[in-house]
C-alpha cells in the first residue's frame, strides 16, 4: 500500500487520467481521503493534491491494507475492473469492523470495455446495493470517448427482492440523486409492540401500509404499522418511493449484542444484517455501536421509575409521630442522663444531710421524677441544697421545652393526615433500597458503567422480570417500574398497570437519566443520509408531537395515563380532618401495653412471693431448732453452781 500526497506518477491514458482527476476534484474533494484500488497490471494514477492511498488486490495482505485504509478515513474509492470483485467481496466485512461510519461513499469503477455483459456481472453482488453512488467509466471504441453507467436499484413487486439494473447516465450529472425515487426499494424493519412509539396489527389490504419480511413470516398478510417511529419511516417511504417489510421480536425485546458480532432482539437483527433498521425507543448504546450505527435523534426520552405512593400511616403510630427518629433518640438520651443525675444528687443529699423520716431515693423514683418534668406534671423538688436547686431548674426548663414541643407536634399530627416518607428522587430511590424492574436489561444499558454511588446502587437494585410478575406486584407496594417519559409526557410501558394500580403509583420528580431516541441501522446503510435529512425536516415542523398524541389516544389507556401524571397533584387529601377514635388508638395502645405489663409483672411478683414462702416453709422442716444464747448461759450457770456445792461438801 502506498500513501501519496501531492505526487505525480506516469499514466497510461492521458485522457482517462485527466477525466479521473477532474471527477476527483469535483466530487471527492470534500472527503477525508481517497483510495485507489487496482491490480499491478492496471495503470490508474492521480496527480491531484489530496490525501490518497493506493492499494493492490495482488498483495497477500490486501484485506489488512483495505481495513487500514478504511480506518484511516477513505470515503471515496476509485477501483479498476479487475479489482472490483475483490473490493465488493470485502466491502461489508471491512466496514463492519471499522470505526469509520461516513455515509454517502462514492465509487468510480474504471472498466476495460464498454460491454454491458461486463457490467451486468456485478449487478447481482450483495454489496452493490450498499453503494448507490456508483459510476462506471467505460471506454468506447472511439479514442477519447467514454460511456458512463450507474446502477438502478428497484423492487420488481416481489417480497424482499432487491433488483439491480445497469443504466446509462450523461455528464455532468455523474452521481444522480437516487433517493428522489427509490423505486420501491424494500426497507427491512425490525421492531416490537411499544406504543406510542410502535404499534402493529394485521389488517385488510385496504388499510395495510407494510408487509411482513418473508424471513420472519412466509404468509403475505397485510400489515398495519403505526406509532411515532413507523409513521416517520412510512412518511419517508411515501416521499422517496420505498416500501417497508417488517419483522418483530417480542421474545428478546431489544436484546443483546455480543463481542463476536452476533446478537438477538432488535439490536441483534441489525448487527447480523437480518434487518436494515430497527426502531422502538432505541438509545445511543455503546455495545451495539461497535457493529452498527445510529441515525440523527428522532425525539427525547426521559427514563424514570414508577414507584409506590406513600401510604397513610397507621393510626396507632400517632403518639410517636410528633418527633422524628433522631429527635426521639435525643429525648431518650436526655431522659436517661436526667434520671442518673437525679438519682446521684439525691443519693448524695441523703448521705450528707441524713434526713429523718426519709428513705433513700431509688432509680424508679428518679425515673418517675423525670417523667413528671417531661409530662409537665408536679414532681418532688428539693431546695435544701444548691445543687438540687440547679438540677430542678434545668429539668423544669428542659421538661417544659420537650413537653410543649411534643404537644405542638402532636396537634399537627392529629390535624393533618400523615404518610410514609415518599420516594421523590433517584437519590431517595437508592436510599430506600426499593427494587424496581422491567422486562429487558436494555433499560439500564446507559447507566451500567455510571461512576456515581447512587447510580451503582440503582443498577444493583434493578431486576428483569416477566409481565406476569410485574402485574402480580403492581398493587403490592413493594416494587417500582422503570419506564420513560415521552416528549408529549406519556409514560410507557404501562401495560402492567390497571386503573386501580395506577392510583397506587407515582413517578419520580426527576429522571434516572435521559436519552435521545434514534433508529439503529447498518454501518453501510445506503439511505442513512437521506433519512437523517428527512428527520431534521420533520423535527422542524413539529408534527411528531401530533403523531405521538394521536398514537397515545389510540393505543394507550387514557385513564391510567391521567392517574399516573396526576398522582402528585393535590386532590384534597391534605385538608384538615376531624378527630376520630382512630386518632387515639396510639394512646389506647400505650395504655393497653402498660396495663398488660403491669398485670404480668404483678402476677410474676405474686407467684414469686408465694413460691419463696413455700420453699422457706419446706426448708424449715429439715433444720434443727436453734437454741438461744440465754438458755445456754443458764445451763452453764447451773452447772457451775452444782460444782461449787459439791466442792463445799467435800471440804466439810
Amino acid at each position: 500500500m502506498n500513501v501519496t500526497t501531492n505526487t505525480f506518477q506516469p499514466i497510461g491514458d492521458l485522457l482517462l487520467v485527466s477525466l479521473l482527476n477532474n471527477l476527483t476534484l469535483i466530487h471527492f474533494a470534500h472527503y477525508y481521503a481517497v483510495c485507489v484500488i487496482r491490480s499491478w497490471s492496471d495503470e490508474i494514477y492521480l496527480n491531484k493534491t489530496m490525501p490518497m492511498l493506493t492499494l493492490s488486490v495482488d498483495e497477500e495482505n490486501f484485506e489488512e491494507s483495505y481495513q487500514y485504509a478504511v480506518d484511516l478515513g477513505c470515503q471515496g474509492f476509485i477501483v479498476s475492473e479487475t479489482a472490483f470483485t475483490p473490493f465488493l467481496d470485502l466491502f461489508i466485512a471491512v466496514h463492519d469492523q471499522s470505526d469509520q461510519r461516513s455515509s454517502a461513499k462514492r465509487l468510480i469503477t474504471v472498466m476495460n470495455t464498454s460491454s454491458l455483459d461486463a457490467l451486468n456481472q456485478f449487478k447481482d453482488h450483495r454489496a452493490i446495493i450498499e453503494l448507490p453512488e456508483l459510476l462506471f467509466i467505460c471506454p468506447e471504441e472511439q479514442v477519447g470517448k467514454f460511456a458512463y453507467h450507474t446502477t438502478k436499484i428497484f423492487n420488481n413487486g416481489s417480497r424482499s427482492a432487491y433488483n439491480v439494473a445497469i443504466e446509462p447516465i450523461w455528464p455532468p450529472d455523474y452521481f444522480p440523486d437516487k433517493f428522489v425515487n427509490m423505486n420501491g426499494f424494500p426497507i427491512k424493519l425490525c421492531s416490537l409492540m411499544y406504543p406510542p412509539y410502535v404499534y402493529y396489527a394485521e389488517t385488510t389490504p385496504e388499510l395495510a401500509n407494510a408487509r411482513y419480511d418473508p424471513a420472519f413470516k412466509q404468509d403475505d398478510v397485510p400489515l398495519f404499522l403505526d406509532g411515532t417511529e413507523p409513521t416517520l419511516i412510512l412518511e419517508f417511504c411515501s416521499r422517496y418511493n420505498c416500501t417497508v417489510e417488517a419483522s418483530f421480536d417480542e421474545a428478546h425485546f431489544w436484546g443483546n449484542v455480543y463481542d463476536n458480532g452476533t446478537g438477538n432482539g432488535l439490536l441483534g437483527a441489525v448487527v447480523e444484517r437480518r434487518a436494515d433498521m430497527a426502531v422502538a425507543a432505541i438509545y445511543y448504546w455503546r455495545k451495539p455501536y461497535e457493529f452498527s450505527t445510529y441515525t440523527q435523534p428522532i425525539s427525547r426520552s426521559g427514563i424514570t421509575v414508577l414507584v409506590p405512593k406513600p401510604r397513610m400511616l397507621a393510626p396507632w403510630r400517632t403518639p410517636f409521630l410528633s418527633f422524628a427518629g433522631s429527635l426521639w433518640i435525643a429525648v431518650f438520651v436526655a431522659f436517661c442522663a436526667g434520671t442518673i443525675a437525679v438519682w446521684l444528687i439525691e443519693k448524695g443529699r441523703f448521705t450528707i444531710l441524713q434526713p429523718a423520716n426519709e428513705s433513700p431515693i431509688t432509680i424508679s423514683d428518679a425515673m418517675l421524677t423525670m417523667i413528671g418534668f417531661y409530662m409537665e406534671q408536679s414532681a418532688r423538688m428539693r431546695t435544701d441544697m444548691i445543687s438540687c436547686t440547679f438540677l430542678t431548674i434545668s429539668l423544669l426548663f428542659a421538661g417544659f421545652m420537650v413537653g410543649n414541643s411534643y404537644g405542638g407536634g402532636l396537634a399537627g399530627v392529629m390535624t393533618l393526615p400523615q404518610y410514609e416518607k415518599p420516594i421523590d428522587t433517584t437519590y431517595d430511590l437508592a436510599a430506600s433500597g426499593t427494587l424496581y424492574a422491567g422486562e429487558a436489561l436494555s433499560w439500564i444499558f446507559s447507566i451500567l458503567y455510571a461512576p456515581q454511588p447512587h447510580m451503582k446502587i440503582l443498577v444493583k437494585n434493578y431486576r428483569v422480570e416477566d409481565m406476569d410478575h410485574l402485574i402480580a406486584h403492581s398493587k403490592s407496594h413493594d416494587l417500582g417500574y422503570i419506564g420513560e417519559r415521552t416528549e408529549a409526557c406519556h409514560f410507557v410501558p404501562a401495560s402492567f398497570v390497571d386503573n386501580e394500580a395506577s392510583t397506587m403509583l407515582q413517578l419520580l420528580k426527576d429522571d434516572l437519566y435521559w436519552e435521545s431516541v434514534v433508529a439503529i441501522v447498518t454501518k453501510t446503510c445506503p439511505f442513512r443520509q437521506a433519512f437523517n435529512d428527512f428527520i431534521m425536516q420533520v423535527k422542524q415542523s413539529g408534527v411528531q408531537m401530533f403523531w405521538e398524541i394521536r398514537s397515545a389516544n389510540r393505543y394507550l389507556h387514557t385513564i391510567v395515563q391521567q392517574n399516573i401524571w396526576n398522582a402528585r397533584a393535590s386532590a384534597g387529601d391534605d385538608e384538615v380532618v376531624k378527630l376520630t377514635i382512630s386518632h387515639f388508638l396510639g394512646a389506647y395502645l400505650i395504655l393497653s401495653i402498660g396495663c398488660s405489663l403491669a398485670s404480668i409483672s404483678f402476677m410474676v411478683e405474686y407467684f414469686h412471693s408465694k413460691i419463696a414462702k413455700y420453699f422457706n416453709r419446706i426448708t424449715s422442716l429439715f433444720k434443727p431448732e436453734p437454741r438461744s444464747i440465754e438458755s445456754d448461759t443458764t445451763i452453764e450457770l447451773q452447772d457451775m453452781d452444782e460444782l461449787d456445792y459439791e466442792e463445799k461438801i467435800d471440804k466439810n
